[in-house]
């Protein structure tokens, strides 16, 4: 399982933290690694720590858009226009 580095910085603050608070290392070490980090850099390494990484499925929908045709722009005018001035001259009608 590959992990994101995010993933992977968290693993391993978690587990240098178990480490140097006393819980068992899980593999044998050289005598020259001493801080907790690197020792939980080499369990990664290993495949060998004792933390579970739950990862969510990201679910793909796909919708389908209904294309609606276009309308050249001086028709959508003229019939602004049009609808404007009919309204117009009924309001002017309504009043007289």
């Amino acid at each position: 399982m590959s992990y994101t580095k995010f993933e992977i910085a968290r693993l391993l603050g978690a587990r240098a933290l178990q480490i140097k608070m006393g819980a068992p290392i899980l593999i044998r070490i050289p005598k020259t690694v001493e801080k907790p980090l690197d020792i939980a850099k080499l369990e990664l390494e290993k495949g060998v720590l004792p933390i579970t990484v739950k990862k969510r499925e990201v679910k793909r929908v796909r919708k389908k858009v209904k294309i609606i045709p276009e309308i050249p722009l001086e028709e959508k005018e003229e019939e602004k226009k049009g609808g404007i001035v009919e309204e117009g001259e009924e309001l002017i009608e309504e009043m007289e």
